[in-house]
């Protein structure tokens, strides 16, 4: 059920969210999906997934080499963006991805750009996977691109950095409470003050195995970075291919 107070609505929807990230890189987007495809061979003749799209930047690539693209995220500033690249192959839809229905089975589901663990209930996440389980086909791939807790935990607590754009002042703190980071953004924007924050859970590759056991996958593969290196404790990112077992 959807909280019009969770972080991820507000901040999504926020004309700031898209000032902030604008410059967010296409072409590194684009390398990325590339490499997934030559590392795992993936098969160009299917249907596949982009869950929690955002504005669409790894989905557009997904649609140059899949013949069927979906992209789902919360946010409807996002899809509106999202739609302006639509085509005969790539549709975007507007739903939560803890119990999307988008009446199609895919070969490949994609959830990138640390786009998971944002619920405050551990069987939210489990519902992500279910909903992933049930528009997957036999033996199905889902790929989650996910921070590296144990780098983060090491690097980033207390980290502080001032970003200005378009005569718009961003303060960032970042910090780990519990078991989660959390990005507070205090935004500056002449005489007004706006505050958001991003909060994901820090999962780590042994909670990841143990979410996948209970909702029907098992990973066959892990990455640590968007080159598709082999993963360790030290790797930037956290990048999971797992397979939908019967």
């Amino acid at each position: 059920m959807i909280n019009r107070d969770d972080w991820f609505i507000n901040w999504f929807n926020s004309k700031y969210y898209h000032i902030l990230y604008k410059s967010r890189n296409k072409n590194e987007a684009s390398n990325f999906i590339q490499t997934i495809i030559s590392t795992l061979s993936l098969k160009s003749n299917n249907s596949v997934l982009d869950l929690g799209c955002g504005n669409g930047r790894h989905s557009i690539s997904l649609s140059n080499h899949f013949k069927l693209v979906h992209g789902i995220d919360i946010s409807s500033e996002n899809i509106s963006i999202a739609n302006e690249n639509k085509k005969e192959n790539l549709k975007f839809f507007i739903s939560d991805m803890r119990n999307f229905d988008t009446n199609t089975k895919y070969e490949y589901i994609f959830n990138l750009f640390t786009s998971f663990g944002y619920f405050k209930k551990n069987e939210d996440n489990i519902k992500v996977l279910k909903s992933c389980y049930n528009h997957l086909n036999k033996n199905g791939l889902l790929f989650i691109d996910f921070l590296n807790s144990e780098q983060i935990k090491r690097t980033i607590n207390g980290l502080k950095e001032t970003k200005n754009i378009n005569g718009i002042r961003f303060n960032i703190h970042k910090e780990i409470i519990g078991d989660y980071v959390i990005k507070k953004i205090e935004i500056k924007d002449g005489e007004a003050t706006y505050n958001f924050q991003e909060k994901v859970q820090l999962f780590k590759i042994q909670d990841f195995k143990k979410l996948f056991e209970i909702s029907g996958f098992e990973i066959i593969s892990s990455y640590g970075d968007y080159q598709m290196n082999p993963y360790d404790p030290n790797s930037s990112r956290l990048i999971l291919c797992a397979k939908k077992i019967s």
